[in-house]
């Protein structure tokens, strides 16, 4: 036995072996150590001179900016953390790298038996209790400036609301809790009352403002899951209808109009993307008939349009999801040009840089990701549009990107358009419809957005 395990054992390595041995293993720790400094090093490089996105055309968004730096703001803090946005946000070859990530990682969230998928949490359905309408005081004069140029007199306020909206993106009309069904993304709303009343309450302080010689409007547009969640999700999601009719009681002298309605007349065609947030023209086309009917406007028929079709679509919930089953099943983008007489006219969102340009953006160099561009370009702008509808009607539009659709539908219905995002807009609106001779004000936005933090900017913008 003594022998045998004898012969296992290995000899002992003498001095210069042993000395050899650690020489080796210490030359390969260097190499180890120089390799992952390299690859350290290139990341670090990467990362800081790689050339930084300004735009995702999956989310349909701008990313984060370059903040300025201020004593100021590096000392509360503000600059550290908005920088961090950024340098997290425009990851050099961020596009590319989500790709990769949406083709190869599992699944996400809570998959369910039937091959439905939740992206994102279960929203929380809070559903305060109703309350009375909130009553609206209107000023006795306009607002005033003193001589340093602040307003003196106050806007009317509503109570606050008691609930938080559904969370949000940047732009505060997508929510993160999105349900894959088959081929299609659904945006889980989490309702909020309490902030549709404080929504109401606003529109309620334009009209005592502008008085009852401008014809307020509102169109709160429900989102896919008014339609297209099946029976069996229901209880993920509060009833966007419910809320809207909410909405509808605590306006005084607004005038809701029924979008919901309408579209559901509609069901079954092709009135939301199934890979994007936002309705599709069609639907929106319809939107605008309801409009166009409580307004008593006229309207064109869809066959007065040029239809114009794109192949190969996935917008926003794919850019949120990254969701191969959105990548890989692409759809039409089907718009509407309309062929009357108009012009149109943009300038910056201060009112400034006046120029003339189409309705409708040429969309043959843009990713498919970014077709909903095609409604005057985007937001960030001050649309004007003059037309050969000779009524004397001049509408503005207060609205979020869902508006954007409505305004080519309209240019049979009135004699001048003005269009403003309410996140995007410096004059104020009061004087600025009052100074322009608007007859009709249309508050238009989906639910997110007037049940959401969007709603106080309308307040915002007001002076």
């Amino acid at each position: 036995m003594s022998q045998k395990k004898a012969k296992q054992e290995k000899p002992a390595l003498n001095e210069k072996e042993q000395q050899l041995r650690a020489l080796q293993e210490k030359n390969l720790m260097k190499v180890n150590v120089i390799g992952l400094s390299l690859v350290f090093a290139a990341a670090t490089c990467f990362m800081w001179f790689g050339k930084r996105p300004t735009h995702s055309s999956e989310e349909n968004r701008d990313l984060a900016k370059m903040p300025k730096f201020s004593i100021a703001s590096y000392l509360e803090g503000t600059f550290t953390s908005e920088f961090s946005a950024f340098f997290n946000d425009t990851v050099p070859m961020r596009s590319t790298f989500k790709g990769v990530i949406s083709d190869f990682r599992g699944n996400l969230g809570i998959a369910y038996d039937d091959g439905v998928e939740l992206v994102g949490d279960i929203p929380t359905l809070e559903e305060p209790e109703p309350t009375e309408p909130p009553t609206t005081v209107p000023p006795t004069q306009p607002p005033t400036q003193d001589a340093t140029g602040e307003t003196t007199t106050e806007p009317p306020t509503t109570e606050p609301p008691t609930t938080e909206p559904p969370e949000e993106d940047i732009n505060g009309e997508i929510a993160n809790n999105i349900l894959i069904v088959k081929d299609r993304g659904i945006m889980l709303f989490g309702g909020g009352k309490a902030k549709g009343e404080a929504y109401a309450g606003i529109l309620n302080q334009y009209h005592a403002v502008l008085g009852d010689d401008v014809n307020i409007y509102s169109l709160v547009a429900p989102t896919a899951c008014s339609y297209y969640l099946p029976k069996k999700y229901a209880d993920l999601s509060a009833s966007e209808p419910e809320h809207i009719d909410h909405i509808n009681t605590f306006f005084e002298g607004v005038t809701p109009v029924d979008a919901y309605s309408k579209l559901l007349e509609h069901k079954d065609e092709a009135i939301y993307s199934r890979t994007d947030h936002h309705w599709a023209p069609l639907g929106a086309y319809y939107a605008a008939e309801a409009f166009a009917e409580t307004a008593g406007v006229p309207f064109a028929p869809l066959s007065d349009y040029e239809t114009v079709v794109k192949e190969g679509y996935v917008g926003t919930l794919y850019g949120y999801t990254q969701k191969a089953v959105l990548k890989n099943n692409p759809e039409d983008f089907i718009y509407y040009v309309p062929q009357n007489q108009y012009t149109t006219t943009y300038y910056d969102i201060d009112m400034t840089r006046e120029r003339q340009a189409s309705l409708m953006l040429n969309l043959d160099n843009l990713a498919p990701s970014s077709w909903y561009l095609v409604f005057m370009g985007g937001d960030e702008r001050i649309t004007h549009i003059t037309t050969d509808c000779k009524n004397g009607r001049k509408l503005m539009i207060i609205k979020d990107s869902y508006g954007n659709a409505l305004v080519p539908c309209l240019t049979s219905s009135f004699e001048e358009i003005w269009v403003a995002d309410m996140r995007y807009f410096e004059p104020g609106m009061i004087g600025f419809i009052q100074e322009k001779g608007v007859t009709d004000v249309l508050f238009a936005m989906n639910t997110y957005s007037a049940m959401g933090g969007n709603a106080s900017k309308l307040e915002s913008i007001m002076y």
